[in-house]
């Protein structure tokens, strides 16, 4: 029989609002559909930066995590800093939960870009400026993390959030949190990148 899987989610608001929209739904779990003994922590803080994730290593350590997941990136694009100093930020979480919390895994989700919002915002973003960031980032985690952490952390590329069509479908009205069914791909995708550490981590 298999282990058990012991996973965490950590990060800004999309853990929380993960986990708000699991509680919602009669069909869904908090072990995100997977075997029968898997447990999932879910620790997010709305606005979270990079930076401010550091100072909250705690809640991983007093957790220890088989596999840790990280939702981090979106807040510290919006500010005027350089994508480099972002990276290096989300490399030292990385760094902390290796090196000193001994996860056995850590999973860093591609960010996803900004769309069009369909109503008023209160964080407007030139969306070109920002997804351009966002696709330097991405590009520069997946080389970073496969250099500096061999075997050990990787970059998710999250499926159906890029084309056209797929974000019409997933975003809300603000063109940066997810729709309901959104939260449904979010899933489908934390879930199967837990499935691929977990997998790796038995080789």
């Amino acid at each position: 029989m298999a282990a058990p899987i012991k996973a965490q989610l950590f990060g800004h608001s999309f853990v929380s609002r993960l986990k708000d929209f699991i509680r919602h739904k009669d069909e869904l779990n908090y072990r995100l559909g997977l075997q029968l003994g898997t447990m999932v922590q879910f620790n997010g803080f709305p606005g979270a930066r990079a930076r401010s994730l550091i100072g909250k290593m705690d809640f991983v350590a007093d957790y220890s995590p088989e596999i840790l997941v990280l939702l981090v990136g979106t807040n510290d694009l919006y500010e005027d800093v350089s994508v480099e100093s972002i990276e290096e930020q989300i490399c030292d979480i990385v760094y902390e939960a290796i090196s000193n919390i001994k996860v056995a895994k850590v999973i860093v989700c591609q960010v996803l870009h900004r769309c069009e919002p369909k109503i008023r915002t209160r964080f407007p973003v030139d969306l070109h400026w920002f997804n351009a960031r966002v696709d330097k980032l991405n590009a520069s985690l997946d080389t970073t993390l496969k250099s500096r952490f061999p075997n050990r952390a990787f970059l998710w590329r999250m499926k159906g959030f890029w084309s056209p069509e797929t974000k019409n479908k997933n975003f809300a009205s603000d063109g940066c949190h997810l729709s309901d069914d959104g939260q449904f791909k979010l899933l489908s995708n934390i879930r199967a990148a837990i499935i691929a550490a977990h997998r790796q981590s038995l080789k």
